[in-house]
């Protein structure tokens, strides 16, 4: 399992990048022993479902279990 500073390095990447415009993980709630959990903003006018899977290519060698939602509503700490 990656730490939380890879698996933030590779999500704000794609922030820079213009592929999404935001997310949210699960992995700095102590309480969530759940695998990884990602909320993320697609960029406007991006392919939600294409944005989806790229996070999930992305992280799936970071984690063992990656979950990946496409929310429109800007997560709070994006």
């Amino acid at each position: 399992m990656a730490s939380w500073g890879d698996i933030n390095a590779a999500l704000n990447r794609l922030v820079r990048e213009g592929v999404i415009a935001g997310f949210k993980t699960n992995r700095g709630d102590k309480s969530s022993r759940d695998g990884l959990h990602v909320d993320i903003v697609p960029a406007a006018g991006g392919d939600a479902e294409g944005t989806r899977q790229t996070i999930l290519d992305l992280l799936t060698p970071l984690d063992d279990e990656v979950t990946v939602a496409v929310t429109t509503a800007t997560p709070a700490n994006a």
